[in-house]
């Protein structure tokens, strides 16, 4: 089997209500029916930012700013080495409701410190990326 190599990208956003975690379908070959940071793959010839605010206007259709790398990581399962990088983001202005893409969210929730053990797993690198994150607020 080939090696192959990925590049995601993820999200943090951030309002009074907490973080926006989003719950994957359990239609979902990969991580079905888990939370996680929103965001997604990043497409040939895009750059790591272009390929999360694709992401968000394709699955929250939130119009959405990128700011600082919060976390780069990496991990190798059988033959795929995959690269992560997550970035601090703000929207101008988030609805009241977020609608989004119920082919890749069933649903979303505000996720503040004290809730991330009920929604992460520790083993999780987004249960990782927050409690740092958390940390240096």
């Amino acid at each position: 089997m080939e090696n192959k190599q990925k590049i995601i990208v993820s999200g943090i956003l951030e309002t009074e209500n907490g973080i926006l975690l989003a719950k994957r379908p359990l239609t979902k070959k990969i991580a079905p029916g888990i939370y996680h940071l929103p965001g997604g793959h990043v497409e040939f010839g895009e750059t790591p930012e272009e390929a999360l605010v694709r992401e968000f206007m394709e699955e929250f259709y939130l119009k959405i700013k990128v700011l600082d790398i919060i976390r780069a990581f990496s991990y190798c399962i059988a033959h795929t080495h995959t690269i992560g990088i997550t970035y601090k983001i703000i929207v101008d202005s988030i609805p009241e409701e977020i609608e989004f893409d119920k082919k890749e969210t069933e649903q979303i929730d505000w996720v503040d410190e004290m809730k991330l053990d009920n929604y992460l797993k520790q083993e999780d690198h987004d249960y990782d990326t927050l409690k740092k994150y958390f940390l240096t607020k």
